[in-house]
């Protein structure tokens, strides 16, 4: 048996910066812990979604290291062309997709705006309906959608339908339930 490299690097890769993030990064940049008490009334904290998020990647390392050893490799796995191709239309998709979200949101509110809305800056409107989930989903749809289009090698009708039903489930699930949070990028605006 032929203990598959690339697969055990790639999962302490993601191991180590699971572990980074769950022991330095979220407790130095988030002020709340996972689960707050305060006046007999127990909440939800702000770390919750990211120590999840965290867990979550600190899991798939592990699967990811354990399929390494378990499964044998047929051939010498190379990285060649074709391999790069693929991550540089993926990094593409993903730069694309925050650029997105950064902008969708900011820019609507100026079109308002230039149209005579007068509705203010978006930096007022970053927790208001709804220009807190333009940037978002649009910025997602088009992460996931583009990840999807890259794997198939082709952009179809329902890649671009489950990307929006996948990005307006990620919202109703992290913006729906709380009150305090604000999807990305509206937090540093």
């Amino acid at each position: 048996m032929r203990i598959d490299p690339w697969s055990l690097g790639i999962a302490a890769v993601v191991a180590a910066f699971a572990l980074l993030t769950l022991g330095v990064w979220i407790p130095a940049d988030v002020e709340s812990g996972v689960i707050e008490t305060f006046r007999r009334r127990t909440v939800i904290g702000d770390a919750m979604a990211p120590s999840a998020a965290v867990i979550g990647m600190a899991a798939a390392a592990v699967l990811l290291a354990v399929s390494g050893f378990l499964k044998p490799r047929r051939k010498e796995a190379a990285f060649d062309g074709q391999s790069a191709l693929f991550v540089v239309q993926l990094a593409g998709v993903i730069v694309a997709g925050l650029a997105a979200m950064t902008y969708t949101g900011p820019l609507a509110v100026d079109a308002v705006n230039a149209l005579g809305g007068a509705i203010g800056s978006y930096r007022e409107l970053r927790d208001t309906a709804p220009y807190k989930y333009l940037g978002y989903l649009v910025g997602g749809a088009v992460i996931v959608g583009g990840a999807i289009a890259v794997v198939e090698q082709r952009l179809t009708r329902g890649a671009a339908v489950a990307a929006v039903i996948a990005t307006v489930a990620l919202i109703v699930l992290y913006d729906v339930p709380f009150d305090d949070l604000l999807l990305p990028p509206n937090g540093d605006q």
